[in-house]
């Protein structure tokens, strides 16, 4: 069983309860659910067959808005951001939101079975979940047993393809079922072949923690943003093996993902709330105005004022 509901009052918006290990024949189970109020729009897109749950989850919200998932089960989880940003948190860990951005993915073993999504803005993201027998039997891994809680990375170009695939096509009756599934394994494929490149990282999870750490810190002082070494001795690791362990685990250097959040917090200030360039300057954490402005051309081919004016 799926519920969906909103954090400020427990009403549920959306409850589902599928068949055991997803198993609905040689068919696809499909359904489509949709929930507005006068600040945020939200609508899912599933489909399920024998040990795989697809989700494809748009949220549109003036303002910020909380939202709950819990799931009776724990799943293998693959949450993919194709569009906007996220903030989220599980069950477990009611601390601080992690965030995930415009093309990065988030590969959990069951910690998404209570998670709390805080939505602002558009997004669009894609949950595929796996039973833990299913997945068992497709990769001959014990997920619970072997594989690190959760990774979160960059979304690569043969994976951006394949989930549009997966989104994106024409077929109909088996051949849809068959299509998917082939997809899937496509996924599953790319995902091994990235978790065997992590196994040549060595660090702990300890360091890993400390290195996500970091990544948040960066994320929530765009304004004053401290220096390697600064964010080194916050999060309690030497700043060689931040800086080698940030590129590993993000994708980025630190200062190259400080300047993807600012340039893609810009855009949305300026697209959306039509905030003035210079206030976005600021508000990114630029002291010259002319700065921020060719970092930004550099980033999008458009001068920031074009934006809000449109």
């Amino acid at each position: 069983m799926m519920e969906l509901k909103r954090s400020t009052n427990g009403n549920i918006i959306y409850k589902k309860t599928y068949p055991d290990n997803f198993e609905v024949g040689d068919a696809i189970g499909e359904t489509v659910a949709e929930y507005r109020n006068d600040k945020a729009r939200l609508a899912v897109t599933e489909k399920w067959f024998k040990g795989i749950h697809i989700s494809l989850i748009e949220m549109d919200s003036d303002l910020p808005e909380d939202f709950i998932f819990e799931s009776s089960q724990q799943h293998v989880g693959f949450l993919f951001c194709l569009h906007g940003s996220i903030a989220y948190r599980s069950g477990v860990s009611q601390d601080k939101f992690c965030s995930l951005n415009k093309n990065e993915q988030d590969i959990n073993l069951g910690c998404l079975d209570m998670i709390t999504f805080r939505a602002t803005g558009q997004s669009k993201l894609l949950y595929i979940q796996f039973t833990a027998s299913y997945f068992n039997k497709v990769t001959a891994i014990e997920p619970f047993d072997l594989l690190p809680k959760w990774m979160q990375h960059p979304i690569k170009p043969e994976t951006s393809l394949i989930l549009a695939h997966i989104i994106n096509y024409k077929h109909e009756g088996r051949a849809k079922r068959l299509f998917l599934e082939a997809r899937i394994f496509e996924l599953i494929i790319v995902y091994l072949n990235q978790h065997q490149e992590k196994q040549n990282i060595t660090f702990k999870q300890e360091d890993i923690n400390k290195i996500m750490l970091a990544k948040q810190l960066v994320e929530h002082n765009l304004q004053k943003p401290s220096s390697l070494i600064e964010l080194s001795r916050k999060v309690g690791i030497n700043d060689y093996k931040l800086k080698k362990g940030f590129k590993e685990l993000t994708g980025h250097t630190v200062f190259g993902y400080l300047y993807k959040i600012r340039m893609e917090k810009a855009h949305y200030f300026l697209s959306k709330e039509k905030k003035s360039v210079n206030e976005v300057s600021f508000l990114v954490g630029y002291k010259n105005a002319q700065h921020f402005i060719a970092a930004f051309k550099k980033k999008y081919h458009i001068l920031p004022g074009s934006l809000n004016k449109n």
